[in-house]
């Protein structure tokens, strides 16, 4: 068989764009048991390569797969009972104090109102701006407040949890079933077709989590310096909620790390002046460090999927399933890429860049 000619770029962003409007499509249907099954699949890529190791270690696939799953949720509900108080403790700290920010803001408002006035500037701020203080301090007091839709979405992310655990360790048990599965169904190259999937998706998060990891503990440690000196005293206070949320923010791409600065922005805007002045630069620097240093040498080419896929990525994502999809998005490009990238291999009768042989392969 003939090698075929290098697929054009363009014709993958096309084809890639073509695909995650169909995703959407169907997802709009389904969406909830899409993202379920979506997230399910990309962690059982992620933690596979984890259950290789074990199995090394001379543990079979199921005894593997078992203590894997136990040792991530014991991880989780780790982190999450580290986190729940410091967090808890300052969003109450932000509800007691949402009047005098409130005042403050209003105050800051009318004190830029008369300086454009003064300045003959025909700009009219302070009434929207104001309306916008009030809409934001409702909404902080519902969500504070709603005790019964807390409780049912605790509810309910319990029970999603308990079916993408499920979903999981069924994948990671069955997965030589799935890759003998993949092979009867797109030829000999699927296995390959798999590995090269699992393999990016964990370079991926890898180096995503690392520059997360990075600009989450450089904002928080950022705003608890400029607390700590006087300059931005909620700072000090704030600093852990202000880490856990950059880390989050900067799963997203391209506006992630303009979400990560928004609240310590608003937090300064209310504070003072020189708060304000000093959180900016500060996120400027961050930001500056992420896109010229951290990012080039953590990240590199991991992904290698065009810009433009991504963007539509993230807006069907975040169409399907809010927060959850965004951050799904860029996993499922990156599988949508693979499989399209084999497709078109398979139909043009050359799939020998994913012959390779799988790494593991269990005993009957």
């Amino acid at each position: 068989m003939n090698p075929r000619e290098p697929t054009p770029p363009w014709a993958i962003v096309l084809v890639s764009v073509g695909a995650l409007v169909a995703a959407w499509i169907i997802g709009r249907e389904i969406g909830s048991v899409v993202i379920l099954f979506a997230l399910s699949t990309v962690l059982a890529m992620l933690l596979n390569p984890a259950v290789r190791q074990l199995r090394r270690l001379g543990l079979s696939r199921g005894l593997a797969v078992l203590v894997l799953v136990v040792i991530v949720l014991l991880l989780v509900v780790g982190l999450i009972a580290v986190l729940i108080d410091p967090i808890r403790s300052e969003v109450q700290v932000v509800q007691n104090n949402l009047p005098t920010y409130s005042t403050h803001a209003n105050q800051r408002i009318d004190s830029i109102q008369r300086f454009f006035d003064s300045h003959g500037i025909k700009i009219k701020i302070r009434l929207q701006l104001h309306h916008a203080v009030v809409g934001v301090q409702h909404w902080a007091d519902r969500a504070a407040s709603n005790v019964l839709s807390y409780s049912l979405g605790v509810l309910s992310f319990l029970i999603s949890l308990i079916v993408v655990v499920a979903a999981t360790t069924y994948m990671l048990l069955d997965a030589s079933r799935i890759v003998d599965f993949a092979e009867r169904l797109g030829g000999p190259g699927a296995a390959g077709l798999l590995r090269r999937t699992e393999r990016t998706l964990v370079q991926y998060i890898k180096a995503q989590v690392i520059i997360s990891l990075i600009m989450g503990f450089s904002a928080g440690l950022a705003m608890y310096l400029l607390g700590v000196s006087g300059i931005f005293p909620p700072g000090e206070t704030f600093a852990i909620i202000f880490g856990v949320w950059v880390f989050f923010a900067e799963f997203i791409p391209y506006v992630g790390p303009i979400l990560g600065a928004l609240p310590p922005l608003l937090l300064a805007f209310v504070t003072s002046p020189l708060a304000l002045v000093s959180v900016a630069i500060t996120f400027i620097v961050i930001q500056q460090l992420e896109g010229h240093v951290v990012v080039p040498n953590v990240m590199a080419s991991a992904v290698g999927v065009h810009p433009l896929v991504v963007i539509f990525g993230l807006l069907i994502g975040e169409a399907l399933a809010g927060v959850a999809g965004v951050l799904l998005a860029i996993p499922m490009v990156v599988i949508v890429k693979e499989l399209i990238t084999y497709a078109g291999d398979y139909f043009a009768g050359d799939t020998s860049e994913f012959d390779e042989v799988p790494e593991e392969s269990d005993p009957p």
